[in-house]
């Protein structure tokens, strides 16, 4: 057999080459494979879907979110800025979380009342906790809880849920600092949250918001 004769591909009775039943074994294998394809993929949305309950399953039942001051915001003037979060149940089942039985109402702490001061519980929303780095020594620092200082609370139910809105106007300029970076920790634990935190000495119910924000 010469050279030439070796690189002709051989032919079956019916004159088709021996290149043509590989080239048609091969169509075979990839709609094979194909069909595999089809099947994981309709496979797949299945197995995200329970990943994704999963996920839901274990989120925070409540919802902090930071109004003001916005991140990476410049806030107030001359030491004088606002702070106003809302809680929200992330579901009808945990509205007994944000309810009247457990404390939270509207609520008006006034400065001159015995209920209003740092490293104090919020009268209107007993589990809120709301740590400033620059809080000064002498209001107990970092680690105080300024959910006592909140002035305003309103509660309302929106869409079957329970939901809060809380306010905290800095009374004095510059108590908190001037042209200062600071960075403002906000959630919500269960019962009365404690004047004095460290996450250590704290359980969220809720995400942990975290802003960094300019005290103008």
């Amino acid at each position: 057999m010469d050279v030439a004769t070796a690189v002709v591909p051989p032919t079956n009775q019916k004159g088709t080459s021996m290149h043509s039943m590989l080239s048609r074994a091969r169509g075979r294998a990839m709609l094979g494979l194909a069909i595999i394809g089809l099947a994981t993929a309709s496979i797949l949305p299945a197995t995200t879907a329970g990943a994704s309950s999963s996920y839901r399953h274990h989120t925070p039942p409540i919802r902090v979110r930071v109004l003001t001051p916005h991140r990476h915001g410049q806030a107030g003037a001359n030491g004088v800025f606002n702070v106003d979060v809302s809680l929200l149940a992330r579901r009808p089942s945990a509205n007994h979380l944000l309810s009247a039985a457990t404390g939270y109402r509207p609520f008006f702490n006034s400065p001159t009342a015995s209920t209003f001061g740092p490293g104090m519980p919020d009268p209107g929303a007993p589990g809120l906790v709301v740590l400033l780095s620059t809080t000064p020594a002498m209001a107990g620092g970092p680690h105080a809880n300024l959910a006592g200082v909140f002035q305003l609370n309103a509660v309302e139910r929106v869409r079957g849920r329970n939901r809060t809105f809380n306010d905290w106007q800095v009374g004095v300029p510059g108590f908190f600092g001037t042209n200062v970076n600071a960075t403002l920790t906000v959630f919500v634990v269960s019962g009365t949250a404690p004047g004095h935190v460290d996450m250590s000495n704290v359980h969220p119910i809720s995400n942990v918001a975290r802003v960094h924000f300019h005290i103008v």
